[in-house]
């Protein structure tokens, strides 16, 4: 009986560290109140730190605006995405991501992770230059293009100055990817050198939802993922930058630089529901000369295996919390299991069976503990009984007890406490992986990554 109760203590306790696991997590890392407003602070790499600080992206200095012209949007779609953009800037006004809607319900209409923040688009481009207008109007080099899962197809931008400074913006798309190719070539035609900053700009905005799991800016720097807390509404550098990323639980926008080409960049959370960021090339042209900046730009769902297939450290982006050593081959069995099952909910299931096979020999050794002790507890009454007024002896009579009967008074708990790091690595592949957004399991549960409505399986 005794036995019994303590299988049934650690149980309890161990699904109370599952339950409070989530609020001790806010606890230590609350969301930022939406009705305070911080002061700006700008955080620079010692090592980085460049000669003039920068203004925010907000009050960016740009010639005067050029006269009005009519904007011209492009329809792209393909097996994924289906995506407008504009040749104003030549940037994304829309993104929508096919195979994920807004809600469960079948009518509900595909996320779109495109923004507008502070009168900027999504890939937005400018060229900081005497002359050039704030807002550059493109000219289209097509109209719509449609993509098979196999496909390849480019849209190009292209602008010339009255002075002969030419522009050109070349996007790749594939059929079969949520990211793009980006190419910007700046030629100067004219008959004096040319200096200025070429900018690219990747903006967006956030629900209430996701706002238990980091949002906003997010950057790889020396094979470490940094993640700007929300208070601090202005970080910038400058230096060479795996990639520079706008994230919330789910979804990534993030360029990806070409490998060792030095920049700046600067990040701004200027309210609690939006964020921008900026990568900005300095460039010195002479009469003739032509520079080439590329990048490519991932605009989707944080799939850890599309993510990590870029070599870059992308998959970093997905919070696996501090056991992630742990979470992310959960997260590729979970995977390599629905591949065969079609369903994310007995891949748990099995994933799970997996793991207390693994544990077997620990449980066993647990339960085995506890019958010894079991045993030895009239003794262990006894001398809890017969030594109460003295401590010392009684724990010097205990260890004798023990030793005699080669027990080991934690050999009960102590093989149950090494699997709770496991599970709530487990718990948070559950939390964080898109994979079981949406997923359907059986009968009522139609969303594998939201609560039971009927509190049925927790009980």
């Amino acid at each position: 009986m005794e036995t019994e109760k303590r299988l049934l203590i650690a149980i309890v306790l161990s699904l109370l560290v599952f339950l409070l696991y989530p609020y001790f997590m806010r606890m230590l890392f609350p969301p930022p109140p939406a009705e305070e407003k911080k002061e700006e602070v700008a955080l620079v790499p010692e090592e980085e730190v460049p000669a003039v600080a920068k203004e925010p992206l907000v009050a960016v200095k740009a010639p005067e605006a050029a006269a009005p012209f009519e904007e011209e949007l492009i329809t792209v779609e393909t097996p994924l995405v289906k995506a407008v953009f504009t040749n104003a800037g030549g940037a994304v006004k829309s993104w929508e991501l096919k195979n994920y809607r807004e809600t469960m319900d079948e009518t509900s209409s595909a996320i779109d992770i495109a923004a507008t923040v502070a009168n900027i688009n999504l890939l937005q481009t400018k060229f900081i230059s005497t002359g050039i207008p704030e807002t550059i109007p493109f000219e289209p080099s097509k109209k719509r293009i449609f993509l098979g899962q196999e496909d390849r197809a480019e849209l190009v931008f292209r602008w010339v100055s009255p002075e002969g400074i030419r522009l050109e913006k070349r996007y790749i798309f594939k059929g079969n990817e949520y990211s793009i190719g980006t190419e910007l070539k700046i030629s100067n035609g004219s008959a004096v050198r040319v200096k200025g900053d070429a900018e690219s700009f990747i903006v967006a905005s956030y629900e209430e939802e996701t706002k238990f799991y980091h949002f906003g800016p997010v950057r790889h720097i020396n094979e470490k993922v940094e993640r700007q807390d929300p208070e601090n509404m202005l970080e910038s550098g400058r230096g060479v930058i795996n990639w520079l990323g706008l994230e919330d639980k789910y979804f990534l926008l993030a360029p990806v630089p070409e490998k060792d080409a030095p920049l700046e960049w600067e990040t701004e959370v200027p309210s609690i529901d939006t964020a921008q960021a900026r990568l900005s090339v300095p460039l010195e042209l002479n009469p003739g000369e032509s520079r080439v900046i590329s990048y490519t730009a991932y605009l989707g769902p944080k799939l850890y295996d599309r993510l990590r297939s870029y070599g870059v450290g992308l998959e970093g982006a997905i919070e696996f919390g501090f056991l992630s050593f742990l979470a992310k081959p959960f997260l590729v069995v979970l995977n390599f299991f629905e591949r065969y099952l079609r369903n994310y909910g007995i891949a748990i299931i099995l994933l799970t069976c997996i793991i207390k096979v693994v544990f077997h020999p620990l449980t066993k050794h647990s339960l085995n503990s506890m019958r010894e002790m079991q045993k030895i507890q009239p003794q262990l009454n006894a001398l809890r009984q017969k030594y109460k007024d003295d401590k010392e002896k009684m724990n010097k009579e205990l260890m004798g007890l023990y030793k005699r009967y080669k027990i080991n008074p934690l050999g009960g708990c102590l093989p149950m406490v090494l699997q709770i790091p496991v599970f709530i690595a487990l718990y948070e592949v559950l939390s964080v992986a898109i994979e079981l957004r949406h997923a359907h399991f059986a009968l009522w549960i139609t969303d594998l990554s939201a609560k039971d409505p009927y509190y049925v399986t927790p009980v």
